[in-house]
Formats: structure tokens, sequence, C-alpha cells
């Protein structure tokens, strides 16, 4: 055999394949089978049938009750809210269980009316600050914890002041000739009217009652008056009123006082300054009471003098457990307001 090359032969080409078969077209979807919400068991809203007539009917029946119950339901609530409405605000609120507001101290005094001025006199405003009502008038009440009366005030027919009876003044003698009256209460129509004391009963309580005699004789004390009223609590108040012949007398007695008194019964008053207390316009004011040992704590003792023009005012509240100071600013502003 020779040794030669052999040449390549050319592979043979494939043949190509043949087309595909085009595909069979799809089978329509059942509508009941077509769910574009994606749950399983619901068709298309198209898809179901028209409720019959008596479907209508019953949904027709079933809103009429539904609205009957809503309606119901609405009138009892009505009635429920206007009957606890009515229960709310008919009653005191100090009477309803758990909105009682708990007492400050503060008494219950009748509605305060000033007594009718005799024919031809002006207020103290207008005739240089002259007391011309009856003292005792002026007088505030006894409150409701006192047994005072809630009525109110009858003042009988305007007539010239009262000539207080020759006992109202100081004595000569220097000693006092009668002695406080009784508390003054009442259950009738209206607060008992206060009856006439001697000027210097206030200088019988106190430690020098010598001193402050001379000065309501010198200074020409008129008339005199006192309440008095103890409350359950055992706060005991006693206001007077001192009737002068001009103000610059009544004022002189007041600084006396002021500066100088000392209640017998009343060891260690201080003077202090009310803290936002809202004064009487025409009133001045000077306030003591006893130091206490804890903030906390009320004076057993509480006293202001009052100084209105031509009437000179005392207000004195002892507790041995200690004087609610809204009690005694409540006494003193009323007080105040009455002579102002």
């Amino acid at each position: 055999m020779t040794d030669h090359d052999t040449p390549d032969v050319p592979a043979e080409p494939m043949a190509p394949a043949p087309p595909a078969a085009p595909a069979p077209p799809a089978a329509p979807v059942p509508v009941a089978e077509y769910n574009p919400w994606g749950s399983p068991g619901v068709t298309a809203p198209y898809a179901a049938a028209s409720p019959t007539e008596e479907e209508r009917a019953a949904l027709r029946t079933r809103r009429r009750k539904a609205a009957v119950r809503w309606s119901a339901a609405a009138v009892v609530f009505v009635l429920a809210g206007t009957g606890a409405a009515f229960a709310v605000t008919t009653p005191e609120r100090t009477d309803l269980p758990g909105l009682a507001t708990k007492s400050d101290g503060r008494y219950t005094f009748p509605a305060l009316v000033l007594p009718p001025l005799p024919s031809g006199k002006a207020a103290p405003r207008e005739s240089k600050s002259r007391h011309a009502a009856d003292l005792r008038h002026l007088l505030l009440p006894a409150p409701k914890e006192a047994g005072g009366s809630l009525g109110p005030v009858v003042f009988p027919s305007p007539t010239a002041p009262a000539t207080p009876s020759a006992s109202a003044s100081a004595t000569a003698t220097g000693s006092p000739t009668a002695t406080s009256p009784a508390p003054s209460t009442s259950t009738g129509a209206g607060p008992a009217v206060a009856d006439w004391v001697p000027c210097d009963a206030l200088a019988a309580e106190q430690k020098d009652p010598a001193k402050l005699r001379a000065d309501l004789l010198q200074l020409a004390c008129r008339a005199a008056t006192v309440r008095e009223w103890t409350t359950a609590d055992g706060t005991r108040t006693q206001i007077r009123l001192l009737s002068f012949g001009s103000s610059s007398e009544a004022w002189s007695v007041f600084v006396k006082l002021r500066d100088g008194g000392e209640p017998k019964d009343i060891p260690g008053l201080v003077g202090f300054t009310p803290q936002a207390w809202n004064t009487v316009y025409g009133v001045d004011l000077a306030a003591r009471q006893t130091p206490t040992s804890r903030r906390d704590a009320d004076p057993t003792a509480s006293l202001a003098y009052l100084s209105a023009g031509d009437v000179v005012g005392v207000i004195t509240m002892t507790n041995p457990k200690g004087v609610p100071e809204a009690a005694f600013r409540q006494v003193v502003t009323l007080q105040s307001d009455l002579l102002a």
C-alpha cells in the first residue's frame, strides 16, 4: 500500500425539522369558574341570578325590622339620657355621691340685703361716711350651720335710726351694765334682730378694761350691738359693732384696738397680713391670730378689726381645733360688705 493523505469527506447536511403543528384553540373558561376576586366558590356578580319576588319581599321585611329595632334603641337611649340628666341636675351637687365637694369650712348664709334708709337719709358714701340705718340690721346674720334661718330678711318700715337705751353707752362708773346676749338664732321668716348692748361690754373683755373704757367715754361711743353663734365643728364667732358720732372718732378707736387691743381670753395674738384677700372698698381691716406650730395647722383664734366711717367692727372667731381660714375670710368679707 502507498502511504498518502486521505482527503476529508464533508459531512452530509442534516435535514430541517418539520414545523410544529399549531396548538388547538383553548377551550372557553366557564363563567362560573372565572373569579376575578380570587375567592373560591364566589361567582361574578353578573353571573348571579336575579332575586325573585319572594326574596325581595323578605329583604324589605328584614330592613323594616332593622329600622324598627334601631329606632327603638335610639328612643331608649334618648329617654335614658334625659332621665339621667334630670336626676343629676335636679338635686343639689352636695347630695350626689361622688360629686359632693369637700367643705373648706365656709358657711351658708341667707341672701344679704342692706336695710332701708330713713326718709331723706343718704348712703354712707354720700353723707360723710355716716350710717343712717339701724346698727342692728348691719350685723351679719347667723349661718345655717349655727341654726340660723335662710329665709329672706324682713326689715321694719324705715324710720329715723332707733335711739339705743342709756345702757348702750359706756357708764361713768367704769363697770359694764350688761353682758352679751345669747346667740341670736331664728327659725321664722328671717334672721333674728340683734339686741343693743353696752359699749363697755367690749372693754370688759380686754386685759386692761379701764384703758379702753376711758377711750370709749372720751370718744363718745353712741351705740353697740353684738351677734354670736357656734357651729357644729366648735368654731365660736362673735361680731360686735360700735357706732360713734363721726368717722374720726371711730378711726381713733380702731387704731387703739389695732395697736393695743389684748383680749384677756386670747393670749399671744400676733398681727398678720391676709394673703390674696380682696379687701372691701371703704373698709379698713386689721387682722390678728394666734401663732401655729405647723404650717398646715389653723390658728385657734382669729381676730379682725374693721373701720367703716362712723362704725367700728370687732370679729372674733375661736376654736381649740383651729379656726378654718376660709370661714374667717368669709365672715370678715361679708360683714365688710354690709358696712361698706
